[in-house]
């Protein structure tokens, strides 16, 4: 009986494991500020999912002293509620508008995710994402509006803390080879970042772009992939006064991507700072990709290596 009793129990373990679908993405991020003393690690992400339920983790290792960290990713479960919302509980990684409020961490190894109930539904063309943040707090929540409006891509991020409040409005306007975008966020200090861009088709799979982007305070948000800086991928927040300039151009040609990016940070004192990021994507197949980056400026240099699988 006992024994039937296992048998039992491991087929269905075997049949759960099997039924999952399951993903894989690797990342190994070497630190090269210090020529001399340079470190690398290595985060490994295995994602499963059964239906509304998605598990994930994340398994960091450190490749010059061989230690290893594990942690949780996204553990949540979704459900239909009458075919006219979907809401989700659990920890989930929020990423809403140009990501200057509220967003995950890709690239860096430090993960950014929320644990509350969120709710999502779609009213006339119109994705509505409204939740808690730090568990279920009414005192700390979100509401992200997204939608079209005569050919202009419109998106509005409200957050609560207690009874301060952030705001995220982003516009993004295509006309023929030309697309026209701006990003205004204003934190829970009432310090305000805005950023105006340009982008221009130069040629089929070629474009280039030029951004300019202000700090008017000490912007900042905990919760993002900027708060990292390059530690992230990102350039980061900047401080106050600064101006930031950004030209770059992208390539994509079947496969192959590549990505160059120039960025120049003038002080509130004048001084200005440089510093680039370059990339190169390739699709080995429809289920896995291999990029390399290179990010930073003289004094603070990483390189990226990431391998994706997907189901």
């Amino acid at each position: 009986k006992n024994l039937r009793n296992v048998l039992v129990l491991g087929l269905g373990l075997i049949t759960t494991i099997a039924s999952a679908q399951w993903s894989a993405d690797s990342r190994t991020r070497i630190d090269n500020t210090d020529s001399d003393n340079r470190t690398a690690t290595q985060r490994l992400t295995v994602g499963a999912d059964w239906g509304g339920i998605h598990v994930s983790a994340d398994l960091s290792y450190d490749v010059m002293n061989g230690t290893t960290t594990q942690s949780v990713y996204e553990a949540y479960a979704s459900t239909d509620l009458m075919g006219y919302a979907t809401m989700t509980i659990g920890r989930q990684d929020l990423s809403f508008g140009s990501g200057a409020l509220l967003s995950g961490n890709d690239w860096g190894m430090e993960r950014y995710t929320e644990d509350g109930i969120s709710l999502n539904m779609n009213l006339s063309g119109w994705d509505i994402n409204a939740g808690t943040l730090n568990g279920i707090d009414q005192d700390q929540n979100y509401i992200n509006i997204g939608g079209s409006v005569v050919g202009a891509n419109i998106n509005v991020l409200m957050m609560n803390n207690g009874d301060a409040s952030a705001s995220g409005y982003d516009l993004n306007y295509t006309m023929g080879k030309f697309s026209l975008n701006a990003s205004m966020n204003s934190d829970y200090e009432d310090d305000e970042m805005t950023s105006y861009g340009l982008s221009y088709d130069v040629m089929d799979n070629l474009s280039a772009s030029y951004t300019m982007m202000n700090y008017d305070g000490a912007f900042d948000m905990a919760n993002t992939a900027m708060s990292g800086g390059w530690d992230n991928g990102v350039l980061g927040y900047q401080a106050a006064g600064t101006d930031v300039t950004a030209m770059g151009i992208s390539y994509d040609y079947g496969d192959i991507n590549l990505g160059y990016t120039m960025y120049t940070a003038t002080a509130a004192d004048g001084s200005e700072t440089e510093s680039t990021a370059m990339m190169l994507g390739y699709n080995l197949n429809d289920n896995a990709s291999i990029g390399i980056a290179r990010l930073g400026d003289s004094d603070n240099e990483r390189t990226w290596i990431t391998i994706s699988i997907r189901p």
